[in-house]
């Protein structure tokens, strides 16, 4: 569409310029909004309080990090002493393999396969309530 200097622009465009002159029209014709008698005074007079307050209560950093640094160092230490301690089990039952009875199977695989249809039923489920949530019908 070619556009020209005189008002023979698009219809939406005629729309929006009419709608921003009746706004403009609006917002001249109001009044001065004026503060009460006793607002600023008010407002400067918590302003001085609060300059006036004393500072908060600095955190005591430095009495608590050695506790922290301690506490680390035992979670640690503890940590290190459970892995040392169940390595030679876990080893021993990396080594043996579970033995599975042939009539167990079937009921096995059943299983496997309810789980399986549950997984999907919950994970589907999930997703359409995430997804009513995000549009806002709930």
């Amino acid at each position: 569409m070619k556009r020209t200097n005189n008002q023979e622009t698009h219809p939406r465009m005629q729309h929006h310029e009419t709608h921003v002159d009746a706004m403009d029209h609006i917002l001249a014709a109001e009044e001065e909004i004026v503060p009460s008698s006793g607002f600023v005074a008010a407002t400067m007079e918590r302003v001085h309080e609060e300059a006036a307050a004393p500072a908060p209560i600095p955190f005591p950093w430095k009495r608590v990090a050695p506790g922290l640094v301690l506490a680390a160092g035992v979670i640690g230490w503890s940590a290190w002493e459970a892995v040392r301690s169940a390595w030679p089990v876990l080893h021993e039952f990396a080594q043996s393999s579970p033995q599975i009875p042939l009539a167990a199977m079937p009921a096995l695989e059943e299983a496997g396969w309810v789980a399986l249809a549950f997984a999907v039923s919950l994970g589907s489920w999930m997703l359409s309530m995430r997804l009513v949530r995000r549009s806002g019908m709930m």
